[in-house]
């Protein structure tokens, strides 16, 4: 027998056993529910670089961080092997990642030198429209290694060491209240997943990415469980202006750092995102060690094929633009990346951490300054055809042969998924005849095709078995329109004309369109402003049909009695000096300069992804994204040629939308 007190003793010991038995139960089911329950994506930038094939609506999770620790743990060691078996690995192709952070990587560069074009600026109050705002203090548990070595290399004035609880600020931006959107639109239906959880560390110039559901991909997921098409515009209407990763983390900084262009590192924690995962699980495999390890990990510069394909993952995208958009402000810097496992034994947990190292040179713009624009030149008024273009910036694109193949494998693997459905990249919206009298204005004198159309037009009219003939003065419609009458912007605001204009042949009875002369509104602005505009300014300065593909499409649309069977667009007489350039390396590489029939090229190759990446391809590839479901699939291949092979000058292209 016990003595009563001990019995006592003893039972209460049990109670408090069970007791703690049945609370760890609680809080393995807990975080099992958590990570069910919560789906995480990070949001990709809306730009011409989207990914096609990206599964990342389907291979990511939740990060195991929930609110019920207090202070705030940002990771959970427990839950870390867990998190690793269930992250899927994606399908993006490591060639094809490499190639769109190349892209991505010209554009940074032409960022800090001025040649880019801005980002928009968000003010504070743009945090409290649509979100709620969620403030604690954390301790970085996981973090320790790497902040220290950040201290370290911040050396005066912070030293290696670990930030104080007090030093790191957790904001969680949730979507929890109506908004207006950036047409000034009342939306009351809710993206409730929504949300943005950083930590911010201005004494440490850090932030770290905790965990991200962006109302752009909610959106996505919305339409998709409704089995719905989707446009730009269905999304633009049902999300906040300040909706993106890049835009969030910079304004909700800007508001807490006494200096904000101090900020250099950015630290992602526990990659969920399966095509990043899977981008970083072939890095490791490239490396010495064969297989993840541990920070510091691999450091890759972004001149290097592994920082270019971290740059392009979803994850990384996000430090692209905050560079891009804020380049005036960050000054020029010289960003590194590097990579690494928490658990390398069980394969997972990858983290990322970005160094935005400064490097200020004396011939560069001081941080938090802005270059001024190279040009002062006003909107030249639409006069005689040799007047008119205007010698901006973008008449002398240095569009290097290896940066076109690049972007032009993008564009096909695009065009490929809108033909198979898996996209809806473009406008795909179907402008009236009143939008062309909304800022357009038709012209009388548009000059005749060249001579130098004779043989194609017969080589067409052979192939569609209409004869061996060119067309009739009848049959061919020269129309031209200049953007040069008052309109009003998608937001319903008035605004002056931006001297865009295109002059274009319309033959429906050959199924072709030969463009003659163009530019665009967007490129008559860019030159007007130097450069300096940003693209806020710019879509809102340009009427709602201002694209060339748009343009085209529209007229033909309303001349044509079978707009579907569109199959010939010719662009004559190129004299953009970057596709200048790469028609001039391909007919060197096929030993010079070729009259007609010249060279012609799929798009499935390298020659013709480079052609297709250049601005007079582009209008092409969008036609074809925007348009998939009204032309169906087609075998796209374009033809070049010159019409005075001995001088070089009068090159042309012809592409051919062959149906499959």
């Amino acid at each position: 027998m016990y003595p009563l007190s001990t019995t006592r003793s003893l039972g209460a010991f049990l109670v408090l056993l069970v007791s703690a038995l049945l609370l760890s139960s609680w809080r393995d089911d807990s975080t099992k529910h958590l990570l069910e329950r919560h789906p995480s994506q990070v949001e990709l930038h809306p730009s011409a670089f989207n990914a096609v094939n990206a599964s990342s609506a389907k291979n990511v999770i939740a990060l195991p961080y929930g609110r019920h620790d207090f202070p705030v743990k940002l990771s959970n060691p427990h839950s870390h092997h867990a998190f690793h078996k269930r992250v899927d690995v994606g399908t993006l192709d490591y060639g094809d990642t490499v190639c769109k952070g190349r892209l991505l990587y010209q554009k940074i560069l032409a960022a800090f030198e001025g040649t880019g074009t801005p980002g928009r600026e968000f003010s504070a109050q743009y945090i409290d429209n649509g979100w709620v705002k969620d403030t604690d203090n954390a301790m970085m548990f996981d973090w320790e290694i790497p902040l220290m070595a950040v201290g370290k290399t911040l050396g005066a004035g912070v030293g290696e060491r670990e930030p104080t609880e007090a030093e790191v600020t957790l904001i969680d931006l949730l979507q929890r209240k109506p908004f207006k959107n950036a047409n000034g639109e009342q939306v009351n239906d809710l993206e409730r997943n929504a949300h943005h959880e950083l930590a911010y560390i201005p004494s440490f110039s850090t932030i770290v990415i905790i965990n991200v559901v962006s109302p752009t991909n909610q959106v996505r997921a919305r339409f998709r469980k409704e089995k719905k098409e989707i446009t730009q515009a269905d999304i633009l209407r049902r999300i906040p202006p300040l909706n993106r990763v890049s835009d969030v983390m910079w304004t909700v900084w800007s508001t807490i750092s006494k200096n904000p262009n101090s900020l250099r590192f950015i630290g992602i924690d526990g990659i969920s995102n399966g095509d990043t995962f899977g981008i970083m699980k072939t890095i490791f495999e490239k490396g010495e060690a064969k297989e993840p390890i541990k920070f510091p990990g691999l450091k890759f510069r972004l001149d290097t094929e592994e920082g270019q394909a971290l740059l392009a993952t979803p994850n990384g995208l996000a430090i692209a633009w905050l560079m891009i958009d804020r380049a005036g402000k960050l000054g020029r810097r010289v960003p590194t990346v590097s990579i690494y496992s928490v658990y390398p034994e069980t394969g997972g947990y990858y983290r990322m951490l970005w160094d935005l190292q400064p490097l200020w040179p004396t011939s560069a713009a001081p941080p938090g300054t802005t270059p001024k624009p190279t040009s002062t030149s006003k909107i030249a008024s639409h006069t005689k055809r040799s007047d008119r273009r205007s010698p901006h910036v973008l008449q002398k694109r240095d569009l290097d042969y290896q940066t076109a193949k690049c972007k032009g494998k993008v564009l096909y693997n695009n065009i490929q998924a809108a033909f198979q459905g898996k996209a809806s990249l473009g406008s795909v919206y179907e402008f009236s005849a009143e939008s062309l009298d909304n800022g357009w204005r038709f012209e009388d004198e548009v000059e005749d095709l060249d001579t130098t159309w004779t043989e194609a037009l017969k080589m067409i009219s052979r192939t569609l078995r209409i004869g061996d003939r060119i067309p009739t003065e009848s049959e061919t419609l020269l129309i031209g329109v200049s953007q040069s009458v008052p309109y009003k912007n998608t937001m319903g605001q008035p605004n002056e004309r931006s001297g865009g204009f295109y002059d274009v042949a319309y033959i429906p009875s050959f199924l072709t369109i030969i463009a003659s002369d163009t530019e665009s509104p967007r490129n008559r602005l860019i030159s007007a402003s130097g450069g300096r505009i940003t693209e806020a300014e710019i879509q809102r300065r340009v009427p709602p049909l201002n694209r060339l593909s748009d343009m085209i499409w529209t007229i033909w649309n309303l001349n044509s009695r079978s707009p579907n069977n569109l199959r010939y667009i010719g662009r004559s007489n190129v004299v953009d000096d970057g596709v200048v350039a790469i028609i001039r390396l391909i007919f060197d590489s096929r030993g010079g300069i070729r009259g007609w029939p010249g060279y012609t090229y799929g798009i499935d190759t390298e020659e013709g992804q480079a052609l297709l990446a250049t601005p007079n391809g582009v209008a092409i590839a969008w036609l074809l994204i925007d348009r998939a479901a009204r032309l169906g699939r087609r075998r796209p291949k374009v033809t070049i040629w010159s019409s005075d092979p001995d001088t070089g000058r009068g090159n042309n292209m012809l592409w051919d939308l062959e149906p499959v």
